[in-house]
């Protein structure tokens, strides 16, 4: 294979990489059944003035579910297909939590899951499949 095929992780992801110096940086950790993380969205990510990109809150679902499903043993995925639901605005500067879920893994994809809370209630929900690529991923998952 191709050195260039392979994807390699460096630590610039916007959502979770801790050499994006404008990123997320949110650090999953793992659940009996997916991941969890905490974060805030700062003002420089917003839309609409005091809410997330809409953008913003679909690279956190994404995320999000990445993290499952690399949790439950498949580190090597790209994103096939996602779906989200906004529910109500995500505020930047204020905290909240994304969960996600691994629902189902194959050989040939996996599927996934995930919302974002605030004050515990949900502002946002995505479901994805992901399938395999060759990659050179080290996460701290575990």
């Amino acid at each position: 294979m191709k050195e260039s095929m392979v994807w390699r992780d460096d630590g610039g992801c916007l959502v979770c990489g801790s050499q994006n110096a404008h990123g997320l940086h949110l650090q999953f950790t793992k659940t009996e059944d997916g991941a969890v993380a905490d974060g805030v969205v700062p003002s420089h990510l917003q839309g609409f003035l005091g809410r997330s990109h809409g953008g913003i809150i679909a690279a956190v679902l994404d995320e999000a579910m990445y993290y499952a499903v690399a949790m439950r043993g498949m580190p090597g995925v790209a994103t096939a297909e996602i779906s989200v639901r906004y529910r109500k605005p995500l505020p930047t500067e204020e905290p909240f939590r994304v969960e996600s879920r691994c629902e189902r893994v194959t050989r040939r994809f996996a599927k996934a899951s995930a919302v974002i809370l605030v004050a515990g209630e949900v502002v946002a929900e995505a479901e994805g499949m992901f399938l395999p690529v060759p990659a050179d991923i080290g996460f701290k998952g575990e």
